[in-house]
């Protein structure tokens, strides 16, 4: 007990109190929100219209969620129980990203940019390094593979060991995350060719997969890091063994809970999809049967656009229609 040094133990009523600053993550989150603040100031001076709800979506759920995540309990706690760690990989990677995305970042930065710089932007996202994630057929297993490299590699116990280190994986898990879900939550706004049935088969795929780490955590005997963790000497709370099996759990159980919404998400972007091809499509037929005019319901007698096909295939029944409609007039 003389030797640890780490946070007391938890407790509900401590818990809202409970927090340390990551300046790295805190630098962060000052500079996206203010760029975000930034992009809707641009585009309310030029005349257009940002919704609140997006915005408050984006500070009060994403960046609020983000901060709570790596400087709260979790941050406090996550350097000396396994479970606490295990949480806060999961909330990094799935959770915070889909808050985030609720402030449709993509889009902000479109409408922010002016037709120049949103073309820019639509290069770089079409570009083929990005399809791995604006197509989202391959990217959602990044979710299943990242926490296998994190706890059945040197990463885990390196984090723990050096301050730095774990804020740039708090990072880079919030930038795996946001990778895998920001493109599908605005497929819209990217306007990339998604091959929903395909996606939707891997994004099963991927629920079972997402499965795998949390149950191989739970079932593993050998503690992950133990002789680091060992030596941190918690006073405090259950065996090494017993927590890393509740992290287990929290891994598998929270990830597949987290999949649902996953999988809701493309089915919505599914339906919005083929509205928008509907919508295309309709806007085409009227062009058509308005016969190029513009005038969604003119007709042009001379070209024979607005008749059926049965009397302008003069190849087939065009001329018996002629013949029964000279007869009609006699």
């Amino acid at each position: 007990m003389i030797s640890y040094g780490g946070p007391p133990a938890p407790s509900f009523a401590a818990a809202p109190g409970t927090w340390h600053a990551d300046p790295l993550v805190l630098a962060a989150v000052v500079v996206v929100a203010g760029g975000y603040l930034i992009g809707v100031w641009r585009v309310r001076r030029a005349g257009g219209h940002w919704p609140a709800t997006r915005t408050a979506a984006f500070f009060g759920l994403g960046l609020v969620g983000l901060a709570a995540t790596t400087m709260g309990w979790l941050g406090v706690y996550a350097p000396v129980l396994f479970s606490a760690y295990a949480l806060q990989v999961v909330a990094l990677l799935m959770v915070v990203p889909l808050l985030l995305a609720l402030g449709r970042p993509i889009g902000l930065a479109k409408a922010a940019l002016g037709p120049a710089g949103s073309a820019r932007l639509d290069a770089v996202l079409n570009s083929r390094a990005a399809r791995l994630f604006t197509v989202p057929v391959i990217s959602p297993f990044l979710l299943a593979v990242i926490p296998f490299l994190i706890f059945f590699t040197p990463w885990y116990q390196a984090t723990l060991q050096h301050p730095l280190l774990a804020s740039v994986s708090h990072l880079a898990l919030l930038l795996a995350g946001l990778a895998v879900l920001v493109p599908i939550w605005e497929a819209d706004t990217i306007a990339a060719p998604v091959p929903y049935l395909l996606a939707l088969m891997f994004a099963l795929i991927e629920l079972l997969a997402d499965a795998v780490p949390g149950i191989v955590v739970r079932l593993d005997t050998h503690v992950i890091a133990g002789a680091y963790l060992a030596a941190l000497g918690r006073p405090w709370g259950g065996s090494l063994l017993h927590d890393q099996q509740l992290g287990g759990d929290f891994l598998w159980c929270i990830g597949e809970a987290v999949d649902v919404p996953f999988l809701a998400l493309l089915l919505l972007q599914w339906v919005r999809a083929d509205a928008r091809e509907a919508r295309t499509v309709d806007a085409a037929l009227d062009t058509v049967a308005a016969g190029g005019s513009g005038s969604p319901g003119a007709e042009d007698p001379g070209d024979g656009l607005g008749r059926p096909w049965w009397e302008t295939d003069a190849s087939v029944f065009g001329d018996r229609a002629a013949q029964f409609q000279r007869r009609e007039h006699d």
